[in-house]
């Protein structure tokens, strides 16, 4: 056994930096009644969330005179308002569920602590509390910490990420049935860095019974598909990450990673499913923000094919990139692109589809260097200098003047003829843009795809899977667009499949304990807003009917939000001065939307003179990246991006559920 080699020592030694050192004055009598005497309590607090006082007398009408501790300042305040404090025998508590006083302010005191000692991992009864240290934290990742909670009962060790892991891992093995894990939070709160811990911890438990002594096989097909599983995430995060305000690697995607597993507990694969690329972070991103990180990976690298690919020295060359920021603090983005390239050739790429998505990348960038222009009092655009589409042209395999015409003035149908149809300026922009969002997108679904025929590669019979979903989070900012409904949305659908399932498993243990309870339905809570965006005549059914309306506007589609829904109690309609055209109350918060080309956003429209072209392009990935046209079959029937949304949102919660 691989543990031989660790010491007890060692093991307790790796423990100590995240679990905590029990003082004994904390558990002594005399501490304890010298505590209750001072009759703590916790008092509300518009910047610390509450605050710790004193409490010196009641007073008639419900109301209370205490001392705040930290100030000494006596208040009045009204007794409801107050919240009770936990013994100090429960400071620092592992698992909350053991708390005296199970309230918002003690659970929040006891975060804090936790958090303030590195202690980033707490239990609450079922749950794994997790929060972000914005830091390395190596020492607890460590393989032997992976060891200590090999075989481990959850209550046998400090809280930790592994440790939910274990549970899914053991449970898979000795039920038989298949275990999700599902990762929830705001944006920033490390939903993905614990992804890929969840994903190293059960590729190491899975090898360890394969393997005698401490050497792994490169050769062996086993041990290459564990370290495939490892790099996926490379690959994913450089495509589909970004920086935003709140986050330096922010997923701008979702996935459900399925590892799956023979009935002895050994891997035999996985596979990635993907939903709701942020395409519009292609074409223009925040001035604080970054777009997808592979763009200035690919550009600050170094390889020889870099001029062949016709790149700009300049990053701020580009307009899809200039307004935004460039650079991380303490990313090597140079560096990063060989982390990348190494994640491909690992996941087993050939050299010319590492050469094929470079240089799709550069011309996707190069499209937004190709402007159009228009004379006054014209209605037809045109391209003044071709140089740039000429490029454009050579890295996707398209005949120049053929893909300059398709812009300018595409063929449509008028009845049983076919005319040219006059393009203006924003017009074709639009077009460009369309063209290259779905150039990245199509990439990505390409990359997916691949990487799933490289872990899907084992003859042997399935027989369960762990599934760990890491959605993009929840999204509050000043002003927020369709991308964050869809991403909120997504977030409340899935708080209530988490508040609906685990609340009555945990309700369940109270009634096989005998404790009397009055059954709750959890999951209802969040009902009302879900209702408001989804229902007939919600909010996206209405944006869908709008979209059938040639003479629609994003105004208009406000003005029926508020003429069908403006009594409902979670729409709240703005100030006359904001910014804002609507407001929602999500369990997050309110939450502020402008509706700003959320028409075309929904419409996706895309050019089908273009189309044609790069299905018969020169280049035979670009050809064989659009072969069937647009993505599913679903979008020719709907032509709608929230058909397509839904259904991909009810397929990942069923998989889930069905566990």
């Amino acid at each position: 056994m691989r543990d031989k080699r660790y010491s007890m020592d060692s093991f307790r030694d790796d423990l100590d930096c995240f679990s905590v050192k029990r003082v004994e004055a904390i558990v002594d009598p005399i501490v304890h009644s010298e505590w209750a005497e001072k009759r703590y309590v916790w008092a509300p607090d518009r910047n610390e969330g509450f605050l710790l006082a004193s409490l010196i007398e009641d007073l008639p009408e419900d109301c209370a005179k205490i001392r705040m501790v930290q100030t000494g300042k006596e208040v009045i305040i009204n007794k409801e308002d107050l919240q009770s404090v936990n013994p100090p025998k429960f400071e620092k508590v592992e698992d909350m569920s053991s708390l005296s006083y199970l309230n918002e302010a003690s659970v929040l005191h006891n975060l804090r602590q936790r958090y303030y000692s590195s202690l980033i991992y707490t239990y609450s009864g079922l749950f794994c509390v997790a929060i972000n240290p914005y830091k390395k934290m190596p020492n607890i990742y460590s393989e032997i910490v992976i060891e200590r909670y090999r075989g481990r009962r959850r209550n046998q060790l400090p809280p930790h990420i592994f440790a939910v892991a274990e549970d899914a891992y053991r449970k898979m093995l000795y039920q038989q049935e298949n275990q999700s894990i599902l990762c929830t939070g705001e944006s920033g709160a490390g939903k993905t860095e614990n992804t890929k811990k969840v994903v190293q911890y059960l590729v190491y438990i899975a090898g360890l019974s394969r393997h005698v002594g401490n050497n792994l096989n490169p050769n062996r097909l086993d041990d290459q598909l564990e370290k495939q599983l490892l790099q996926a995430n490379a690959i994913l995060e450089a495509f589909g990450n970004s920086k935003t305000i709140k986050n330096d690697n922010s997923s701008r995607f979702g996935k459900l990673i399925r590892i799956n597993f023979d009935q002895s507990g050994l891997i035999l694969g996985g596979n990635i499913e993907y939903y709701l690329l942020e395409k519009s972070r292609i074409v223009r991103q925040a001035p604080t923000e970054r777009s997808f990180h592979f763009f200035y990976q690919m550009l600050k690298g170094n390889f020889v094919d870099k001029k062949s690919l016709l790149m700009e020295n300049d990053i701020n060359n580009y307009r899809f990139l200039s307004n935004g920021d460039i650079n991380i603090i303490d990313i090597n983005d140079s560096n990063e692109f060989k982390v990348t390239i190494s994640a491909m050739q690992i996941m087993g790429f050939q050299c010319d589809e590492i050469s094929a998505i470079i240089r799709m990348s550069s011309a996707v960038l190069l499209l937004g260097n190709v402007v159009f222009s228009q004379l006054q009092n014209s209605d037809q655009a045109f391209l003044e200098d071709d140089t740039v589409m000429q490029k454009v042209c050579c890295l996707l395999g398209l005949p120049v003047s053929d893909c300059t015409k398709a812009f300018l003035k595409p063929r449509i149908k008028v009845g049983r003829d076919f005319v040219h149809k006059s393009q203006n300026q924003e017009q074709t922009q639009y077009n460009i843009e369309s063209i290259a969002k779905a150039c990245y997108e199509k990439m990505f679904h390409w990359l997916i795809s691949r990487i799933n025929r490289s872990l899907g590669r084992s003859s042997r019979g399935i027989s369960t899977f762990v599934g760990i979903l890491d959605i993009a989070g929840f999204e509050i900012f000043e002003l927020n667009g369709f991308e964050q409904l869809c991403i909120n949305y997504t977030n409340e659908k899935l708080q209530q499949l988490f508040n609906n399932t685990m609340f009555i498993i945990e309700q369940e243990e109270y009634r096989m304990e005998g404790i009397e309870w009055d059954f709750i339905d959890f999951g209802l809570n969040l009902q009302p807003t879900i209702d408001l965006i989804e229902k007939p005549m919600g909010i996206l059914a209405l944006l869908d009917e709008q979209c059938l309306f040639p003479k629609a506007t994003d105004k208009s589609l406000v003005e029926k939000i508020f003429i069908h829904q403006s009594k409902h109690p979670k729409l709240i309609k703005p100030e006359r001065k904001s910014k804002s055209d609507f407001a929602i109350i999500h369990y997050a918060g309110r939450v502020d939307y402008i509706a700003e080309q959320w028409l075309m956003k929904n419409m996706d429209p895309l050019n089908d003179n273009v189309i044609y072209l790069l299905q018969s392009s020169s280049d035979l990935f670009i050809k064989e990246l659009w072969k069937n046209g647009r993505f599913f079959s679903i979008r020719l029937i709907y032509n709608y991006s929230n058909a397509l949304y839904i259904v991909k949102i009810f397929l990942i919660l069923w998989i889930i559920y069905s566990n």
